[in-house]
């Protein structure tokens, strides 16, 4: 993927003054905007952007200078981020939503991206393309992920994969294909996002919002390229003083939690623009969803909304100046480009018929495919190791080279008797009939010397249960009994011993060892004897041992060692091994794994 450079583009938008009587603090002159410096007031500050729109500016001028050629970028697989900043009360979501009858820059988007899709279709070069647009909507409440689409989906996670792309697990997506399917879900998605009222704001927004639109652009000809590109639209919440909105309680722990990521915000600007060797984007979930953005791959786009009143001098000042600094940052843009390996392309090109058989009707082309298909025995073993397929395969090599020689020497002898007309006993004719034998009689010598032994598969293996036909039949009426010789003939057949964690020991393992050395026809008395003192012992110890000797038992820690120790102490010497249900914390299961794992028989 080739990178190339792109700066932030930030533009400045000046709110309306609300309230008639309120005094005017900014001027705008072209591309640039003035404010009076707090430290000396004959003199102004001056900030250059790329673009500044004044009060009278539309959200349509807005959209097409500066959003627009943007939409281009994506459908071309690059990443573009649009996202609005300032303080509360300065416009950013009206910017971003707008109204029904004066939408803004997230209906225009999404309206616009399905306009540039039906002119590519229609001005198609002799290349189709399929297109698939789909849009997740989350926002950050509380340094919490929640899912707008699917609210039950609450403080959903954040991933890195090994493409260095952030994603959220869990998000819910929904596909659309046009832009009043996209009105049908988003409305409703608006709805949960969390608004309340502040001294400042009827309409605060209490949480930062994010929409995500993948657009997937898939060519249906060779070479069958496709393209990844995402939009993200961004409608951050805006900074508050608390000693001038009045939030207290939950108001003052979501101002908390705003203030906080865009603090962090401001902590990565600054790191970028200083060439720091760590940018600190995991502080905040703000800016980890914000990574791609800002120092990213994106093509971004930061609208950055100020009011212009007098009283709200102080926001405007730091807002330009977090928007100067922006404007710094550069990304390294890129293409998200697919194309599918030979073997996916195979699976996608057509093939095409012979000139035979295409002359042919549909059903007569399938019976000559049937009747040219040679027959295919299936594999009378498939679940054999490697070895004994690879002895298989060669066994088949060598008859059919077999095959072969006899199949060419015949040929040569008809074509010698037939052309010097000469009968089968002429001396001339046997003796090089007898170098050709010779000659393939070593060829086979050498075959049979690279070729190892192979020893028979007994029968019983071959005939298990999975190459016989899939008839269901209940596990009570199938239980087979296997002997010796078909358990040992191969590893696969060999029961698995069971793995216990740290110190622990397999009673499969010692069970298989005790019946190999005792057979069942008369030892039956010995191993009871052997199961008894086992028993015994196991009793013994849970009534002498000390705690850290109690710790050498299976499946007893610490703290089990503990309760065993001060329960003898208190109650006096089990007796059996029903005492043990006595014990604080030792349930039913427990106390079977601990029994069956020391090996003790409970009659």
């Amino acid at each position: 993927m080739d990178k190339k450079k792109s700066k932030v583009t930030v533009v400045v938008r000046v709110r309306p003054i609300l309230k008639a009587e309120d005094k005017n603090c900014v001027s705008c002159v072209a591309n640039s905007i003035e404010i009076f410096n707090h430290r000396n007031v004959n003199e102004n500050i001056k900030y250059d952007f790329t673009t500044v729109y004044d009060m009278t500016a539309t959200q349509q001028k807005l959209f097409q200078e500066c959003l627009k050629p943007k939409l281009l970028h994506a459908l071309q697989g690059q990443n573009v981020s649009i996202f609005a900043y300032g303080p509360t009360g300065a416009g950013k979501t009206h910017t971003m939503l707008g109204t029904s009858s004066n939408p803004g820059v997230i209906p225009r988007v999404i309206n616009g991206v399905f306009q540039k899709i039906s002119e590519e279709k229609k001005a198609c070069k002799g290349e189709q393309w399929k297109y698939n647009v789909s849009f997740s909507y989350l926002e950050i409440y509380n340094e919490k992920v929640m899912d707008l689409l699917d609210v039950k989906n609450s403080d959903l996670p954040i991933r890195e994969d090994g493409d260095k792309n952030i994603f959220v697990p869990g998000l819910a997506k929904r596909e659309i294909e046009s832009f009043d399917e996209f009105k049908v879900h988003f409305g409703p998605a608006s709805n949960n996002r969390t608004v309340a009222v502040t001294k400042l704001n009827d309409r605060s927004s209490r949480s930062h919002c994010i929409l995500r639109l993948d657009l997937r652009k898939s060519q249906l000809c060779a070479p069958f390229r496709e393209l990844h590109g995402k939009i993200y639209l961004i409608d951050l919440a805006g900074s508050e003083d608390n000693r001038r909105t009045g939030n207290q309680g939950i108001r003052l722990k979501e101002s908390g939690a705003i203030n906080k990521s865009l603090f962090v915000l401001g902590e990565v600007v600054d790191a970028i623009n200083n060439h720091l060797p760590r940018v600190p984007y995991r502080n905040s979930k703000l800016t980890r969803l914000l990574q791609d953005s800002i120092g990213g791959s994106c093509h971004s786009v930061m609208i950055t909304n100020i009011a212009p009143e007098q009283r709200y001098y102080y926001d405007t000042y730091c807002t330009l100046n977090f928007a100067s600094k922006s404007k710094k940052i550069v990304n390294s843009t890129c293409v998200r480009e697919t194309i599918p390996s030979r073997q996916e392309l195979a699976r996608k090109t057509p093939v095409r018929p012979d000139d035979d058989e295409a002359s042919l009707p549909k059903k007569a082309r399938m019976s000559v495919k049937v009747a040219n298909t040679p027959p295919t025995m299936q594999d009378p073993a498939p679940f054999l190791s490697p070895l004994l397929r690879r002895q298989n395969r060669l066994e088949e090599t060598v008859n059919r080279r077999l095959e072969d020689l006899e199949k060419n020497i015949l040929n040569q002898m008809r074509e010698m008797a037939h052309t010097n007309g000469q009968p089968a006993s002429n001396p001339d004719f046997m003796s090089q009939l007898q170098k050709q034998l010779e000659a393939s009689r070593q060829q086979l010598q050498t075959i049979a010397h690279h070729t190892p032994p192979s020893s028979p598969v007994p029968p019983r293996v071959l005939a298990d249960k999975t190459n016989a036909s899939p008839v269901k039949t209940k596990k009570s009426k199938l239980k087979r009994q296997k002997s010796e010789n078909d358990i040992s003939c191969s590893p696969l057949f060999a029961a698995q011993p069971r793995v216990f964690k740290k110190g622990f020991r397999s009673s499969a393992s010692s069970s298989r060892l005790l019946d190999t050395k005792s057979p069942k026809t008369d030892d039956s008395c010995g191993s009871i004897d052997l199961q008894m003192s086992i028993n015994e012992e196991f009793l013994t110890r849970l009534n002498t041992s000390t705690v850290k000797d109690l710790q050498s038992l299976q499946t007893v820690g610490v703290k089990r060692a503990k309760l065993i120790f001060e329960w003898r102490e208190a109650y006096g010497l089990f007796s059996n091994y029903e005492d043990l249900k006595k014990i604080p914390g030792f349930t039913d299961k427990y106390i079977g794994n601990l029994l069956k794992s020391n090996l003790v028989a409970v009659s």
